[in-house]
């Protein structure tokens, strides 16, 4: 059995109707809290050119490549001046930052309360409500096994997948770890250096952002789910939809920066097409992993990783390395391979 369904108690103590509606609630509340930080917290005027992303003057850069296509929550490359960074108001200025990460976090809060109340109304005290809340919401760490791979796969599933586009940034002399040629230093001066580089934007986009995302999309709306006693299959596949609905929003900020024409509708279309497609196939995995597992923290730790690589097409690193055809492919294949091999082991 599953480990996330080592209550029976829980499955189907509450409506589907009930679950739907929670879920709803939950995705609103944390959609809506990024407007309504923007409504009810002014932005002043002030800008920060620490927080833009620049072309630094190192050596790897002296030829600098076309960009992979970045992280589904990154910049909005489209609002930033690199003289004077950001323009207030778009979701890349510090002060927009700041307010939507502090809103985003009240709706977190708000959201794990409903699960808890939820349970609590259904629970005889107080200490096995918080018991089965934790249980439910997949707040610790996953079961050991007595096989250390087993124990390893849901934390190495998404670096196996993307072993390509691990390779790929190899051979463009970006991982981190091979860095440090290009400056001189040593691992632990090259650590320090990335260190003082990590930014509000970063802080967002890896921490606050994959940290909320993963306890709503994932541990709320799961747990009302399972409460609801939605079938294992659509928990995987149908549960992610809210998630990839929840960007949709993005869609309308497109389109308004792009000057509201229907070449901006079109590309603001496209852009919601692709990023419901992106995050409805994470949330595959994501969910799979987390009722499998009966933890939230392996389907964290894989989305603070995609999102630090972000979408590099085998095509792209192609283009960038044609010597290296065959062994891009092959690196690929290899990742996709490993990964179904993996998800069979769980």
């Amino acid at each position: 059995m599953d480990p996330i369904f080592t209550q029976p108690t829980l499955v189907g103590s509450i409506s589907p109707t009930t679950s739907h509606t929670l879920s709803f609630l939950f995705t609103t509340s944390y959609v809506g809290s990024l407007y309504l930080s923007q409504k009810f917290l002014p932005i002043s005027p002030r800008s920060s050119r620490s927080n833009t992303p620049k072309i630094s003057n190192t050596p790897e850069n002296k030829n600098v490549l076309p960009p992979a296509i970045s992280p589904i929550s990154s910049t909005d490359q489209d609002d930033i001046n690199y003289n004077k960074g950001p323009k207030p108001g778009s979701r890349d200025h510090p002060e927009t930052i700041k307010k939507r990460m502090i809103a985003v976090t009240i709706s977190t809060i708000l959201s794990l309360s409903g699960v808890y109340l939820t349970i609590n109304n259904l629970s005889p005290s107080y200490s096995i409500s918080i018991s089965k809340s934790i249980t439910l919401l997949g707040l610790r760490l996953p079961p050991l096994k007595n096989n250390l791979i087993n124990n390893l796969l849901p934390f190495t599933l998404a670096p196996i997948l993307m072993t390509g586009p691990l390779y790929s940034t190899y051979l463009d002399d970006e991982l981190p770890i091979f860095r440090n040629k290009y400056y001189g230093e040593n691992l632990w001066d090259g650590i320090k250096r990335s260190w003082r580089s990590f930014g509000l934007i970063e802080f967002r986009n890896y921490i606050v952002g994959p940290i909320t995302e993963e306890l709503v999309f994932r541990s709320t709306i799961l747990s009302v789910s399972i409460l609801g006693g939605i079938p294992f299959k659509s928990l995987v596949f149908a549960t992610p939809l809210w998630f990839g609905v929840a960007h949709a929003h993005h869609a309308l900020e497109t389109y308004r920066k792009n000057g509201s024409t229907r070449n901006a509708a079109i590309h603001a279309i496209l852009s919601c097409l692709f990023q419901l497609s992106y995050t409805t196939l994470f949330g595959w995995f994501a969910s799979y992993i987390y009722l499998k597992t009966g933890s939230v923290i392996p389907s964290l730790t894989s989305h603070i990783f995609c999102n630090v690589m972000g979408i590099y097409l085998p095509t792209l690193a192609v283009a960038r390395h044609p010597k290296r055809k065959i062994q891009i492919w092959t690196s690929y294949l290899a990742g996709i391979a490993g990964f179904v091999w993996g998800l069979s082991r769980l």
